[in-house]
């Protein structure tokens, strides 16, 4: 595994440490939550990202239109 990979791996082990179990995986629990609720929103982004890529496929030449630094 790459270096990366190891300090993700060391920095969630040694939060599991620090909060304790409970209250990590709460947290981990209470996040899916919140992107499930936005699944909506991903499904809608993930149609048009397939739309991309198809159009980028099939020789389309559709311009990608990159949003603006305050778009997040």
């Amino acid at each position: 595994m790459s270096l990366i990979t190891w300090r993700a791996v060391g920095v969630t082990i040694l939060a599991i440490i620090g909060l304790g179990c409970n209250v990590f995986v709460s947290g981990v629990y209470k996040g899916a939550q919140k992107i499930m609720a936005n699944s909506n929103i991903l499904k809608k982004m993930t149609e048009k990202e397939q739309q991309l890529v198809d159009s980028i496929e099939n020789g389309s030449e559709e311009k990608v239109k990159i949003p603006s630094p305050g778009f997040f």
